[in-house]
């Protein structure tokens, strides 16, 4: 009987296993049709678009397009629908990705132009962070703060290339600023130089700007 367990648990697990690679797959084959280079803006599903920061998160996807910048986000509402709706404005074609699970339930926003639905975080997660020059990262709930979380772990342990992570609103940030600074740095859980992986900014141009100066370094290399 453990035997006949075991055996349906393996089965299942190596199902889980074909269909997330084929997700993958699937996803990396979608983003070959998007124009490099590529920035990814995270940011939360329930920022209402007259917010401050949702204006700031369209004028960001509009800049980005305007010069030739591929905007990806999770697809939904918030945060994600503002940078898209501000990159379909420029009327340039396919500059615009979404990346979304759909046990999560918001759907795609209305002014995505690409989509992908998937099924697992994980697999959204490791399209959205693989091939950009650069992260963007609004104010957010716990989704957002996981990506941002894993953006800085990878980066920390070499599994990512050390690209800018800029962090809109000083203010929102202020108290995750003074926990890194007063007690995980205090208790040796980070050093000063993980400190230096990431930008904290109100000014949307000097976001701009550094991402910018990303895209000159990559410019010609085709990884990115």
């Amino acid at each position: 009987m453990m035997f006949f367990k075991r055996l349906r648990l393996l089965f299942l697990g190596y199902w889980s296993f074909l269909r997330v690679n084929w997700q993958i797959l699937y996803g990396l084959w979608r983003l070959t049709g998007i124009p490099r280079p590529m920035v990814t803006i995270f940011g939360g599903s329930r920022m209402p678009q007259e917010d401050p920061y949702a204006k700031q998160a369209h004028q960001l996807g509009h800049k980005l397009v305007t010069h030739d910048i591929s905007v990806l986000t999770g697809g939904g509402p918030g945060i994600m629908e503002a940078a898209s709706c501000g990159a379909v404005a420029v009327g340039k074609k396919s500059m615009s990705l979404g990346i979304g699970v759909t046990e999560l339930g918001e759907g795609r926003n209305p002014c995505v132009q690409e989509y992908i639905a998937l099924d697992y975080f994980f697999a959204r997660k490791w399209l959205l962070t693989r091939y950009s020059i650069a992260f963007v990262v609004f104010p957010g709930g716990f989704g957002t703060l996981d990506e941002l979380g894993e953006i800085l772990t990878l980066i920390h342990t070499n599994k990512l290339p050390r690209v800018p992570i800029v962090l809109i609103g000083n203010e929102y940030w202020y108290l995750f600023m003074q926990w890194l600074n007063n007690e995980a740095l205090k208790h040796g859980l980070i050093t000063y130089d993980d400190l230096t992986l990431f930008t904290v900014t109100d000014d949307i141009d000097y976001a701009f700007t550094i991402i910018h100066e990303a895209c000159k370094k990559t410019k010609g290399n085709k990884k990115v």
